[in-house]
Parts: structure tokens; C-alpha cells; sequence
């Protein structure tokens, strides 16, 4: 099963997750399009991203307190960008609130750069070939988008999924 998650936000990062290999993962960043406020996701980069994906994860979220109005454009832009393209493609989409894979991800609480400094460490321990670009703070979208897809598969709808000798998986 191969499992594409997306973390929305001023640059849109995104991770692929074979199930059939658990220990190696496909990060990255979105492609952009477009101009000043009009800047997004390129929608063909998305299809290509999710052509083979069994499930397409979203992170839902919203705006905050104290965010303006022109990141909020921004921001809903990226969201609505990525969605569109998932529902072209007709791809199997679930979206999951921030508090709900942080939790089970053991992530929750603590201040937002407290949960983005924990989630690139988290990653970097699962997927030690990505260490170098996780290091780096502003790729923690890389990291969340990486998590959320195995959140997916270990704790979320896809723990349910049978595999290929009929068990479903059952996260420890």
C-alpha cells in the first residue's frame, strides 16, 4: 500500500510511505506556480506525487489566532490546491486534525515549536536517511507529512487495512 500524506502550509511538503517497505520513506516539497499572492501548489506535481497512492492523507487545519489575512489567503490557497487535485485524481483522501496524529504520535503538548523541533527528531530517528534535510527547522512540514502517513498506517483508518496474508495490521 502506498500511502501519501500532505502538510499544507506556506510551502506544501508531502511524504510517500510503502507499506511493503516501512523502514525508508519519500519526502519532499510541492512545486509552486503562479505569482505574489497567487503563489500555490502545482496541481500536475500533486498528480504526479499520488498517481500510484493507494491513500492520500491531508492534515486539516485552519486558521490561528494572530495569523493575517493575507497568510490565511495563502494558506486556504495551498489547502484548497491540494485538495482539488486529490479529488481529480479520485484518490481515497482522509483528512486528520493536527492533535489527533500528534497524539498518537506521542507529540502532543508543548509549545508549536516545541511539537516541530519533537516531530524532525522523531523522524529523523524513524528514517535516519533523511537526518541531514530534517535537521534543518523549516523542513519540519518534511517530518510532519512523513509521521502523518505512518500515523495512517500504524493508528489511524489503514491499521485496518488487511495485507497480503489477510491480517490486519495492528499497530504495538
Amino acid at each position: 500500500m502506498i500511502i501519501v500524506a500532505f502538510d499544507p502550509g506556506r510551502v506544501a511538503s508531502y511524504a510517500r510511505y510503502d507499506t511493503t517497505s516501512p523502514f525508508t520513506i519519500r519526502i519532499g516539497e510541492i512545486e509552486l506556480i503562479g505569482s505574489g499572492r497567487l503563489l500555490r501548489p502545482c496541481g500536475m506535481h500533486i498528480s504526479d506525487i499520488i498517481a500510484d497512492a493507494d491513500q492520500v492523507v491531508v492534515e486539516e487545519v485552519g486558521a490561528r489566532p494572530g495569523q493575517g489575512v493575507s497568510a490565511m489567503f495563502t494558506f486556504g490557497l495551498c489547502l484548497g490546491s491540494i485538495l482539488n487535485a486529490v479529488t481529480a485524481a479520485r484518490k481515497p483522501l482522509v483528512l486528520v486534525t493536527p492533535p489527533e496524529w500528534k497524539k498518537a504520535s506521542r507529540l502532543a503538548g508543548g509549545s508549536d515549536e516545541e511539537a516541530k523541533d519533537a516531530a524532525r527528531a522523531y523522524a529523523r530517528e524513524l528514517w535516519p536517511e533523511h537526518d541531514k534535510i530534517l535537521k534543518i527547522k523549516k523542513n519540519h512540514g518534511m517530518a510532519d507529512a512523513a509521521l502523518m502517513a505512518r500515523w495512517y498506517f500504524l493508528k489511524g483508518p489503514g491499521r485496518d487495512i488487511p495485507l497480503e496474508g489477510g491480517a490486519p495490521v495492528r499497530a504495538a
